[in-house]
């Protein structure tokens, strides 16, 4: 006879291999995870303890009972092929008790599978002395884990470790690259709630905590969009860390019954893996957010930051008495975050969701707020809608929002953007500017003020902030997408395209490729990237690419492709604004020829921003272009805030641009 084999469902744990299969696949579990799967088949149908799997899974070590909920859920994720939010087919939860298999499990043979004899005559001199192996080897696990306690010790500071490794082998091997422990990034909370519905409260919670952690001053917080990223994922703590440069990770999960909600946060020391503190907080349903400034609190003693006498910032995130109100909020919120992915659709749902927590409180300031972000978002994402009655509808929405809430950093963008989507541009500086003032860390709202500040040619003085952003917010596309314009702009267009590469979602992302290959010269991949590319206008066809293409390569050929261009833009056989795009890429004065208001005539701003390019020169220095500058208020703009990279003033009434 060998090691233990059991069939679990459709699943056959193998001990002696240390192996999960399904219908002979390899399904891939941690080492810890499968410990605890291997306790529970043991111990099966019975009900095992949290007790009793700290004392089997992590024998030697002291755990606290967040660690062993930790590694259940990960152990569920393995078993179900990663699919977060399915219902768990293998494990229950016995409520003040412990876990349980509830699936078919039976002892089989390792070789065929078949079930074996339960009799105790029959048992093999492995299975006879197992207790005493077992008791040998959990002494050797203590003493592996002392000398990892020792090794943690000898590289973090002693009073930061006062808990258990974080349920993973990284916690005996520190990753090299060590961040400082006062860099932080919260995890979304997960739901272990019976029924599994109510993850979108677990977002909310920790998205409040990453908008009070971010105003405390000696703290660098990972931004909600990279942190949240790792919903789902098993990616260890070390991991994490590197990917999203922290030294420290909080995570946490809620459990909801009844009236009642349970909130376990566990802080970890990424450069050990070993838990800073581990803290549960019980509380009524209806005060599930005041647990935030407790869990900030913590956080701050334990990174021995200091908070003033008021503690931690009140952001007024909840602005609502009613929970329901806010739970419908949060599952709008949790839509509009994902509208990247989800677009149009995402947006609309949203948009009901947060309809119906302005029925449940009108006077709900975010739920409003929300809405003014839905009918602005959304005619970015759909052409046919009439832009401005869309305008206005955002603009009613934002306006009555700051009635209840004159510091709602969302209402504010949303009127920034409207004016920016207008071509009002100082109207829209200056709201950007309100926002700043009062705080607002928003990965979003800095990319939308970017994609202003790329049109009026402030690309230079974005690569810090926006490199900053991009650093807490590493999986943010859009912030990685304005960091990529503002780099091509500015002469890295190396740099532009590893951003870009890594972009999944980026609607332009192959049209802004095949710029940056451009900028570096690189005229066979434009070509790949540029025909039959979606611009900001529209397609550019395969044709019209390859022969702007030829005329970047040979500059002989620049003008006759420039007023074939013009030509069959003027006869209605190309789009105008795909016309108007190409001509600026070209950097044909041509493109005055057009006769095309920019103001009004091109329906995707962001077209205006190709003026800047490399190839443009001879399109900034035509007398026609200040006229062009001048209708959009620009040069106003310039004068009132500094000139662009690209301009400079020749006297008190003139300029140039080079």
């Amino acid at each position: 006879m060998g090691f233990e084999c059991y069939r679990i469902g459709d699943l056959l744990l193998d001990a002696g291999t240390q192996e999960v299969t399904r219908n002979g696949v390899a399904v891939p579990v941690p080492r810890l995870s499968f410990k605890l799967l291997l306790s529970l088949a043991r111990h099966a149908p019975n009900v095992v303890s949290t007790e009793q799997l700290e004392l089997e899974v992590w024998s030697g070590l002291v755990v606290d009972r967040g660690t062993v909920n930790k590694r259940v859920l990960l152990l569920r994720r393995a078993l179900s092929d990663g699919k977060a939010g399915e219902q768990d087919p293998y494990i229950a939860v016995v409520r003040g008790s412990g876990y349980r298999l509830i699936v078919p499990v039976e002892r089989v043979l390792p070789s065929s599978g078949e079930a074996v004899a339960e009799e105790a005559g029959e048992q093999s001199w492995w299975q006879r002395n197992a207790g005493f192996f077992r008791t040998v080897s959990y002494s050797l696990l203590g003493i592996v884990a002392l000398l990892a306690l020792y090794q943690g010790f000898q590289n973090a500071d002693t009073d930061s470790i006062t808990a258990s490794p974080a349920g993973s082998a990284q916690a005996l091997a520190p990753d090299a690259a060590i961040y400082s422990r006062t860099s932080i990034a919260v995890l979304p909370f997960v739901d272990l709630s019976d029924d599994g519905i109510h993850q979108y409260l677990g977002d909310g919670l920790a998205e409040e905590v990453i908008n009070l952690l971010a105003g405390m001053e000696g703290l660098s917080v990972a931004a909600r969009t990279s942190s949240f990223a790792f919903r789902g994922d098993a990616s260890t703590t070390t991991e994490i860390a590197r990917m999203l440069n922290v030294g420290s990770i909080l995570e946490g999960s809620i459990r909801h019954s009844e009236n009642q909600i349970r909130v376990t946060a566990q802080l970890i020391d990424c450069r050990t893996g070993y838990h800073v503190w581990s803290k549960t907080y019980d509380r009524a349903f209806d005060e599930v957010f005041e647990v935030q400034n407790e869990i900030v609190t913590d956080i701050a003693e334990s990174l021995e930051l200091s908070l003033d006498g008021s503690g931690p910032r009140n952001t007024g995130y909840v602005t609502t008495n009613d929970i329901e109100a806010f739970a419908l909020y949060l599952k709008g919120r949790e839509l509009f975050n994902d509208r990247i992915r989800l677009r149009t659709e995402g947006l609309r749902q949203a948009q009901e969701f947060f309809q119906k927590s302005i029925e449940q409180d009108p006077g709900f300031a975010r739920a409003h707020a929300g809405i003014a972000l839905v009918y602005w978002l959304l005619t970015s994402y759909d052409d046919s809608l009439d832009k401005e009655r869309y305008f206005e509808l955002a603009e009613a929405s934002a306006n009555f929002a700051l009635e209840f809430d004159p510091k709602s950093a969302d209402a504010l963008s949303a009127l920034a953007s409207i004016h920016s989507a207008r071509g009002e541009v100082e109207q829209a500086l200056a709201m950007f500017e309100k926002v700043r003032a009062i705080g607002s860390n928003d990965s979003n709202i800095m990319h939308w003020e970017a994609m202003l500040r790329l049109r009026l040619g402030y690309f230079d003085e974005l690569l810090e902030p926006l490199t900053e952003v991009y650093r807490l917010d590493p999986l943010n596309e859009h912030i990685g997408w304005s960091l990529a314009a503002a780099l091509n702009f500015s002469g890295d267009p190396a740099k532009s395209a590893s951003i870009l590469k890594e972009l999944e979602h980026f609607t332009y992302r192959q049209y802004v490729l095949g710029l940056s290959a451009l900028n570096s010269g690189n005229f066979v991949l434009a070509r790949e990237y540029l025909r039959d590319v979606r611009m900001r206008s529209g397609i550019l066809p395969a044709k019209i690419a390859d022969s702007v293409i030829d005329a970047l390569e040979e500059k002989s050929l620049a003008d006759d492709v420039a007023r074939r261009i013009v030509s069959l833009t003027q006869n209605g056989k190309l789009d105008a604004g795909v016309g108007f795009e190409v001509l600026l890429i070209l950097g044909s004065t041509r493109v005055f020829e057009l006769g095309i208001d920019p103001h009004h005539d091109i329906p995707r701003l962001q077209a205006h921003a190709q003026i800047w390019n490399n190839w443009a020169v001879n399109v900034r220095r035509d007398p026609r272009f200040k006229e062009w500058v001048q209708t959009l208020g620009y040069v106003e703009l310039w004068r009132k805030n500094g000139w662009p990279d690209r301009c400079k003033p020749t006297g008190p009434e003139d300029f140039e641009c080079i």
